[in-house]
C-alpha cells in the first residue's frame, strides 16, 4: 500500500527530467492524521515529516519527494490548487488458507493548495486513500478481526499536510 512519499510511485510519473519547468521551491512536509475509518494497522502507513521540490511546467506541477519515491503531476488551478488522483487494484490474498481471492481496490489522492505569489512560502493540503474489495472479491481475511490489517472495508485514511519553503 501507499503512503504520500510512496504513494506518488503509483500516480502519474513525471519525465525523466528530474525538474522540469521553473522552480516553486523545496518545502519541509510535516503530516498528521485527520481521519481513519480503516482502523487495525493501516494508520501506521503515516507518512510522516519529508521533504519535496516542486515545480511548474506551464501549468502542469510536479512532486518530487527528495526521498527518491516517485514523482508525480498534476494540472494547477486559478486557485493554485493541484490534485492528483491513482486508482490501483492488487491481489492481496498471500494465505492459502484465506477466503478466496482477494483482489483490494485502492483510490489515492494528493491534493494541494500553494500559498501566494511565484515564490510560495508554503502549502496546505491533504493525502487521502480509500480502499475496497474490488467488484466480486472476497476480502473477509484482510479484516483485523481475521488478522488482517483492516477493522472496515471500503475505509479511508487522511492525512493533513502542510508544506514550508526550506
Amino acid at each position: 500500500m501507499l503512503h504520500v512519499t510512496a504513494a506518488t510511485a503509483l500516480v502519474v510519473a513525471a519525465c525523466d527530467n528530474p525538474n522540469p519547468g521553473s522552480p516553486v521551491g523545496t518545502f519541509a512536509v510535516t503530516t498528521a492524521v485527520a481521519s481513519d475509518t480503516c482502523g487495525g494497522t493501516v494508520v501506521q502507513m503515516e507518512p510522516g515529516n519529508f521533504d519535496v521540490t516542486i515545480s511548474n511546467d506551464q501549468g502542469v506541477v510536479y512532486w518530487f519527494p527528495t526521498n527518491g519515491a516517485a514523482s508525480a503531476s498534476g494540472s494547477l488551478s486559478a486557485s493554485r490548487s493541484v490534485s492528483i488522483t491513482e486508482v490501483v487494484a492488487d491481489d492481496v490474498d498471500q494465505t492459502p488458507t484465506g477466503g478466496g481471492a482477494c483482489t483490494l481496490q485502492r483510490s489515492d489522492t494528493l491534493s494541494f493548495t500553494l500559498g501566494p505569489g511565484a515564490a510560495p512560502t508554503s502549502f496546505t493540503g491533504a493525502y487521502t486513500f480509500t480502499v475496497g474489495a474490488a467488484s466480486g472479491a472476497n476480502c473477509a481475511d484482510q479484516l483485523s478481526v481475521h488478522g488482517g490489517g483492516y477493522d472496515a472495508l471500503p475505509c479511508t485514511v487522511s492525512f493533513a499536510l502542510r508544506g514550508t519553503r526550506q
